[in-house]
This record gives structure tokens, sequence and C-alpha cells, in this order.
């Protein structure tokens, strides 16, 4: 039998490694614990590298804009399934804890990969919320701020002027 950690052959069917001081009798549940976080990490990962490789996408030759919204990939299912993989784990390993069948270094190795995680979660929400928008989206964006303030604010003005009273909104408030 193999020691999970140190990687050295125990020749002589010992319960302890003789290196490590690790119990080996449960090298097993915990290599099928081990292998089940470095899958659920390794799928989280692969969910981020998905969504870095759309932050940047950019679209048309002439009409150049984003592929996706900053909503959009801040909403996206790809990130609720990243937070539902998180949860999930965390509450497995949560359970796990407090039975008392997570050892020590896995809880290391988790804690270390929720930690990675959360850093890479927050540098790409701050690249999405950072990302310079194109000279398209930027025309697209004072159009929708035009519009916004023609479609509502206009009414209450043309009210007041032609009706010679306040406007519903403003008049609470005087």
């Amino acid at each position: 039998m193999k020691c999970l950690f140190c990687k050295i052959r125990n020749r002589k069917n010992l319960v302890k490694c003789q290196f490590c001081d690790y119990f080996l009798a449960s090298s097993q549940e915990m290599g099928k614990t081990l292998a089940y976080l470095e899958n659920g990490f390794g799928r989280i990962n692969e969910e981020l590298d998905d969504i870095e490789r759309k932050v940047n996408q950019v679209v048309g030759l002439v009409f150049r804009r984003h592929r996706y919204t900053v909503e959009g990939l801040l909403d996206s299912s790809q990130m609720n399934r990243i937070k539902s993989l998180a949860g999930k784990i965390k509450d497995d390993i949560t359970r796990w804890d407090t039975a008392g069948k997570l050892p020590y270094r896995l809880k290391v190795f988790y804690n270390e990969n929720a930690e990675s995680v959360q850093n890479r979660m927050r540098m790409i929400n701050q690249t999405i919320q950072d990302r310079n928008p194109t000279l398209w989206e930027k025309v697209g964006g004072f159009f929708r701020q035009l519009y916004r303030i023609v479609v509502e604010l206009l009414p209450m003005i043309f009210q007041k002027l032609l009706f010679g009273q306040r406007p519903k909104a403003l008049g609470k408030a005087a």
C-alpha cells in the first residue's frame, strides 16, 4: 500500500506510514475524498476559464461591441453553476468535518483551493466591471440615457407647462 501524501510504498504492511505518520487504513477513503475535491475544483476552474475567455470577446467589424454584456456575464448561468458547485463542496466538507471524518490534510487542501477560487472570482468580477466599452457601446449608452430622459422626464415637464400644475411625482415633495 502506498501512502497518499508522501507517495512512498509501505512494504511492511504497517497501519501507519513510517515517514509521515499518516494512518494508511483510511487511505483508500481519503483517496476518494481527495478525488472528489479535485474533480469539483477542476470543474469550477474550467467554468472560470470559460468566463475569462468571454470577458473581452468583441464582435463586428465596423460596429464593434462586446459579445456579452456586463450584466449578462455577472448573472450568467455559469456564475450560478460555480456558486452552486462551491456551495455543495463546502456543505460536504462541513458535514464530514462535524462527523470527524475529515483529515487535517484534506481540510488544508480544501481551504487552499477555496481561497484560490474565491480570489479568481474577485479578479474576474473586477475585470468584467472595469473593462472599457467599445465606441459603439458608448454611443449606444448615450442613446439609452437620452431615451430614458425623453420617456421619463419629458412627460412631467409637459404636464407642468400645459396645465400649470406640479407633476404628481414632484407634488408630494413640496
